[in-house]
């Protein structure tokens, strides 16, 4: 009965800082990724129920990040008040020591894990996509109401125009400039005498047709770069139009991942990313159980200092952990320590720092309770 009515009280105190942590932390995010695609959207020109869905195609894909921390803050914040108000000294006084408290952290740990776990696996994945399909929907839109005259126009990630001259609103224009940048291994400049937009009736995407000009193709690494000149070359506007039913990394779930990477005709480049990006889909859900168990101790020991000076050790072990991460996985993706090191160092450093924690913690608190 202590310990259910211990529970309760520990994740009501958790829950609201976790919901307005991750409500606050949700807009921020958003607001940064609406800046990149600022320009597209002005230029289609759309409604507030095309932004209004655009928002709630993109906010999921934040969750991949912000659920581990915003556990770890709302554990954090609830500790930082227990241990402000002097209830931790209440409850240890009272027979209440670290062991009890492992009930609550554990259940809001799984959970954390859980959710994550569910989120990268499948809800990341499918807002990706259709995230993807609904840009490339506001390009063709942005691209229909004509390219602007003598500036430099990007109407989506990646694809840049200038155009000297314009006719027929836009659509018509002489003196082409264009920067491809869409795919991470090749870049394209393309220059053109004359150029135009049409809509296949076949798919229904926008082409851009090129009249008299010349190609240059550079690799990302700069060790290949080739020269083309055409009479006539078709731009599909739209990345769909020449990956079918490939899809990116990220649009994959966990389960295609693991697939893919067992391809045997794959390339060894693109499996080794493969199994990067699946064990960064399993390794930062466990980060996120970890951290919502660190977040405990860190909130009793560093309470009395002030809440900010808390929040602030919170954020900045976050930061570390997933500064770490990010290190692991540059180096498993450059061949540098196998893939599945990268993810589980990181974690495996967290798992002691954890550990050690809670062993300082029950060393202050009753031992046998």
């Amino acid at each position: 009965m202590r310990d259910a009515i211990l529970t309760r009280m520990v994740l009501k105190e958790v829950a609201l800082p976790f919901a307005f942590s991750l409500g606050a932390m949700s807009l921020l995010f958003l607001i940064g990724k609406l800046f990149s695609h600022v320009e597209p959207l002005l230029a289609a020109g759309i409604s507030l129920r095309e932004f209004v869905k655009l928002n709630l195609l993109m906010l999921p894909i934040f969750l991949y990040v912000l659920i581990p921390i915003c556990s770890l803050l709302g554990v954090l914040i609830a500790f930082l008040r227990f241990s402000r108000d002097s209830e931790i000294i209440a409850m240890f006084s009272c027979g209440i020591g670290p062991y009890r408290l492992l009930t609550p952290l554990l259940l809001i740990a799984f959970a954390a894990l859980a959710a994550s776990l569910l989120v990268s696996a499948v809800v990341v994945p499918y807002a990706k996509r259709e995230t993807g399909k609904f840009m490339e929907d506001i390009t063709e839109k942005a691209l229909l109401r004509g390219v602007p005259e003598k500036r430099f126009f990007t109407p989506s990630k990646g694809l840049t125009f200038f155009v000297d001259r314009t006719s027929d609103n836009g659509r018509k224009f002489q003196g082409v400039y264009i920067r491809d940048a869409r795919k991470k291994e090749l870049t394209y400049d393309i220059l053109a005498r004359k150029g135009g937009l049409s809509v296949d009736a076949a798919s229904g995407h926008v082409i851009l047709k090129l009249l008299g000009g010349r190609l240059l193709s550079v690799s990302r690494d700069y060790s290949r770069a080739d020269t083309i000149d055409f009479h006539k070359y078709l731009l599909s506007i739209t990345t769909a139009s020449d990956s079918a039913n490939r899809k990116r990394r990220g649009e994959m779930t966990t389960w295609e991942l693991l697939k893919a990477s067992s391809d045997k005709n794959l390339k060894p480049s693109k499996r080794l990313s493969y199994l990067v990006e699946f064990h960064k889909r399993i390794g930062i859900p466990f980060g996120a159980f970890l951290l919502s168990i660190l977040a405990a101790p860190l909130g009793i020991f560093f309470g009395r200092s002030g809440m900010s000076q808390g929040i602030c050790i919170g954020l900045a072990s976050f930061l570390l952990y997933y500064l770490t991460i990010l290190l692991g996985t540059t180096f498993a993706e450059d061949g540098v320590i196998p893939c599945f090191l990268g993810v589980w160092i990181p974690n495996l450093l967290l798992a002691m720092l954890t550990f050690q924690s809670f062993r300082l913690l029950v060393s202050r608190g009753p031992l046998r309770i």
